[in-house]
């Protein structure tokens, strides 16, 4: 008996670790990183690919004994792959339009837990997610701590809920989350695994719309006044895959620039280049599929 548990021991291990490695493409375009926040497995490569402008993916902060980077991704320069050797958190940015244009790699060691399943779905009372998850096997693990995020990058805990601990059975998990208002039309959440030596990795990221969330195409549209040349940051709200289209209009209605926006499903981030206008005041529209919205910016 003792060596039969000793033998599904080495198997479970075995499954936990045996993770072949994968090969990550995050595109470059319209002044973001799509997907913008990753989770990976050591071993996995992460390859930045071109489709637009002139960029750099160059890395800000590493984990200790993980080498840095700083690469072009322009038209020279289509592609670069960076292998993950070591656990933990990435910060990436573009040089060029930092801070709005950067990204997260979340790199995880072997998992404590093998997740067949991790779903966020509306719930009773209105205004209220249900996340829930299963676990096929765990290994020496403690507890799952639930992480919520209103733009997919910086994630706070609103839950901690005990694990089974060790179990090759399937084990069910829940909690819900009524605290996310009508404020924000997409919410991310991620589960943080953490094991009784206290070691931790994290699941993947998953998306939830708010129905109760005020239907706003921008959400965040800075600087305003604008000094030339101009360069406009600006956050936007897509349901689906698509093309936010821009155009800017002096005081006497005159189109003056227009240009497109690469858009994902979810939170966008978006870059304008409004360049040397003359100082006055402008109006700025955004369409995407029927919504359009405009606002007044002013060039110094």
């Amino acid at each position: 008996m003792k060596f039969k548990h000793f033998s599904l021991l080495i198997a479970m291990t075995t499954l936990a670790i045996s993770v072949q490695a994968k090969e990550w493409e995050i595109k470059v375009a319209n002044f973001q990183f799509t997907p913008a926040n990753i989770t990976v497995a050591v071993g996995d490569v992460v390859k930045w690919v071109w489709e637009d402008g002139s960029h750099t993916t160059t890395s800000t902060s590493v984990p200790p004994g993980a080498a840095s980077w700083d690469n072009f991704i322009n038209a020279g320069s289509t592609s670069f792959s960076y292998t993950i050797e070591v656990p933990g958190t990435y910060n990436y940015w573009c040089t060029f339009h930092s801070p709005n244009m950067a990204g997260v790699i979340t790199a995880t060691g072997s998992l404590p837990v093998v997740l067949s399943a991790f779903n966020i779905a509306s719930y009773k009372p209105a205004g209220t997610a249900l996340i829930a998850w299963t676990t096929t096997t765990e290994i020496n693990t403690d507890h799952f701590n639930v992480l919520k995020s209103v733009d997919g990058f910086s994630f706070s805990e609103i839950a901690r809920v005990k694990a089974a601990g060790n179990s090759t059975t399937p084990q069910n998990y829940q909690v819900t989350d009524n605290n996310y208002g009508s404020t924000y039309k997409y919410i991310y959440y991620q589960l943080q695994i953490v094991d009784k030596d206290g070691k931790t990795s994290l699941s993947s990221i998953e998306k939830f719309v708010n129905n109760t969330a005020i239907n706003k195409l921008i959400t965040q549209l800075s600087p305003n006044p604008v000094s030339a040349p101009g360069h406009l940051m600006f956050q936007f709200n897509a349901d689906k895959d698509g093309s936010l289209h821009i155009q800017l209009y002096n005081n006497l209605g005159k189109l003056m620039k227009e240009d497109n926006a690469n858009a994902v499903s979810g939170l966008n981030n978006g870059h304008f280049h409004i360049g040397n206008l003359p100082a006055g005041v402008y109006t700025i529209v955004f369409t995407l599929d029927n919504q359009r919205e405009s606002y007044r910016v002013v060039m110094q």
